[in-house]
């Protein structure tokens, strides 16, 4: 109970609730004409009203002070994330045009193309002239044998139209173009080979660049080491977050198993390599100032190590967390200053960047650090073992239970899935996740030692395959995955206030009160009301024209409809996927009725001889049509007087069945 109550108190922690209720209702509910001159004048008030109060009140109005203080944060961080939402939005004209940039990201492969992140500069306009544009966008691109290959910091001129990805939250509840959005890019372009080509490099790469760079010198040194595809895959992916090379197979396994976070770097890898470097360096302790000059050479090895991984926002936060937590240990003896460092961190990259509010690794992480310390305690303390490989194991499920339980809300509101037997996996997992960091730091060191190098590159090998083996057995088991268990966002609220008010009353211990248990019964019980009435309501099943594919939802139950003959009868509605060239020869006497004629990329023919087969009542245009063909269809949708729906501009189609 103390620790809640030692970080409500905390101030810092009361600002940054403002700050972040301020983030989320700004960019959710804030119009599109935002007035900053009228916002900007009110937080300048509250500003000197603050100040005043400060300088002249001598804290007989501190509660005023407060108030004040608070709603300069919410302010803060409402103007914050509209202004950081204007620097990013741009309204592309959809057209193809020239256009002049920088590459920002080291190239991934995707199928048959490239793709990067761009800065985009400038757009050629009709006239010749240069317009200034300043976005990113994620450009794809396809090789072209004629022009050196693209790297991270080249500049590049390209041809392509450029434009915003379209909204599939209706269907998937994942809005691909808001995840863009948040992380500051701005649009979508494909380049055909011939359409761009390398112009040169710039006088020098940012930071990020370089430590992009190097994170691509180390992915190439692992794959030198000549290790089975999903061996090496696991490594990058551990070590320095590279995960271009993990397939959907072995994402679904790790996920399936419940450690699918051993996957992208987080603070659980911070955590360990730092344990490492502690233990490594643990002589030092016998210096004067010997733990200072530990701590503080700890901390720039675990930057060192950020850079090396890219500087990723999810291991930038963990060595940020880390590195404050080891300034307040030598400020501060309180016990929970690692929650104080937690709520400074959030505050820090709230001001430094709004949107990572938004970022599912910033929330769960955040709450997985909080949940740790907040009930790891209670857990450990539960049952006082001796025997030390018994105290590991409880401790191990200790930590895991903490961080499952923490972050549970927002997995079953994200992903919808919940992995029975991640305690199971857990207790192995950080075991070879320590084993594997650790010898591939001493491989990188020893590699081209004889014998040794080859030695221990065939122990992390081995390690890394013990994992994966590991993981997948986990996966194998009956029920291992519980799955479509989707909350909705006020489910989600409440489970939290359930997983809070138990954690308020078991804290309490022996002063527990009746109005704790009476707190946690009403808030389960109005939990159970919201989720019978969600889940017993009226939910009508839709029909969905998305990306070449017909679907059906009812609620979160999401199902896909084929055929081989491209005909599909959905609760007595008739629909033809037109993606190929039969219906070129097709002839019939009897024209059949059809209420939606769904034409793909493919699609060979024309709506004439379609118009001789069936009876059609709707034309539905795929995105994936070239714009010359789908202009030739629009025209004959007119002529023929059928109508018709463009997906290139509403994205997706729907009706209700």
């Amino acid at each position: 109970m103390g620790a809640l109550h030692s970080l409500i108190a905390y101030p810092l922690f009361r600002l940054t609730i403002c700050l972040a209720t301020g983030i989320f209702l700004f960019d959710t509910l804030w119009p599109e004409n935002f007035s900053w001159s009228y916002w900007v004048a009110i937080w300048l008030l509250l500003v000197i009203v603050c100040g005043g109060v400060f300088w002249f009140s001598r804290w007989r109005w501190r509660w005023l002070f407060g108030v004040m203080a608070g709603m300069a944060f919410f302010l803060w961080g409402g103007i914050s994330v509209v202004h950081q939402r204007e620097t990013v939005q741009y309204d592309w004209d959809g057209e193809p045009a020239i256009y002049k940039g920088i590459v920002e990201s080291v190239p991934e492969v995707r199928g048959k193309t490239f793709r990067a992140e761009v800065r985009v500069d400038v757009q050629r306009l009709s006239n010749g002239n240069w317009k200034r544009i300043d976005r990113n966008i994620l450009l794809s691109w396809m090789p072209d044998s004629l022009s050196k290959p693209l790297a991270c910091g080249d500049s590049v001129c390209f041809y392509a139209k450029v434009s915003y990805p379209f909204s599939e939250k209706e269907l998937t509840r994942f809005d691909y173009g808001d995840y863009l959005l948040r992380k500051s890019i701005s649009g979508t372009a494909l380049a055909y080979a011939g359409n761009w080509r390398c112009t040169g490099k710039p006088r020098s790469l940012s930071v990020s660049q370089l430590a992009k760079v190097c994170q691509q010198q180390v992915v190439d040194v692992y794959r030198s080491w000549g290790f089975d595809q999903d061996v090496q895959a696991v490594v990058s992916a551990l070590t320095i977050g590279e995960k271009t090379d993990l397939t959907p197979e072995l994402k679904a396994m790790y996920s399936a198993a419940g450690v699918s976070h051993v996957l992208a770097l987080s603070g659980l890898h911070v955590g360990i390599l730092s344990c490492i470097l502690l233990w490594l360096f643990y002589p030092l302790t016998y210096l004067k100032h010997g733990r200072k000059i530990l701590a503080f050479l700890v901390v720039c090895l675990l930057w060192l190590f950020a850079f090396i991984s890219g500087l990723s926002s999810s291991v930038v936060r963990a060595v940020v967390m880390y590195s404050l937590y080891t300034f307040a240990s030598f400020c501060s003896e309180e016990r929970f200053s690692g929650m104080h460092s937690l709520v400074l961190a959030a505050f820090l990259m709230l001001i430094y960047n709004p949107f990572f509010l938004f970022d599912i690794s910033f929330q769960l992480s955040f709450t997985a650090v909080f949940s740790i310390l907040a009930f790891y305690p209670l857990f450990s303390r539960w049952l006082c073992i001796k025997n030390c490989v018994l105290r590991y194991v409880w401790n191990t499920l200790s930590l895991s239970i903490s961080a499952q339980l923490g972050t549970l809300p927002f997995i079953l509101y994200y992903f919808g899935s919940f992995p029975t037997y991640f305690l199971l996996a857990n207790l192995v997992v950080v075991i070879l996740a320590g084993g594997i960091l650790m010898l591939t730091l001493v491989a990188l060191c020893v590699a081209s030692v004889p014998m040794v190098g080859s030695t221990v590159m065939t122990l992390l090998e081995w390690c890394t395959s013990v994992l994966n083996e590991s993981t997948r057995w986990v996966q194998q088991l009956d029920g291992s995955q519980i799955t479509s268990v989707y909350l909705s966002s006020s489910q989600a609220c409440l489970l939290t206030a359930v997983i809070i008010c138990f954690y308020l009353c078991w804290a309490s211990g022996i002063h527990r009160k009746a109005s704790d248990w009476i707190r946690l019964l009403m808030v389960c019980n109005l939990f159970v009301v919201v989720s019978c009435v969600e889940y017993t309501g009226e939910a009508p099943e839709q029909l969905y024209f998305f990306r070449s594919e017909v679907y059906t939802r009812k609620r979160d139950c999401v199902s896909t409809h084929r055929s081989e003959t491209g005909l599909l009868c959905i609760r007595n509605v008739h629909i033809a996927v037109l993606d190929d060239a039969r219906w070129r020869t097709c002839e019939s006497s009897l024209r059949l009725p059809l209420e939606y004629a769904y034409i793909c990329r493919g699609f060979k023919g024309s709506l004439s001889q379609l118009d001789k087969l069936f009876v059609i009542r709707q034309v539905i245009l795929d995105s994936s049509l070239s714009d010359a063909f789908r202009e030739k269809l629009i025209r004959e949708c007119q002529l023929l007087k059928i109508s018709y729906t463009d997906l290139s501009i509403h994205g997706s189609y729907s009706v209700v069945l």
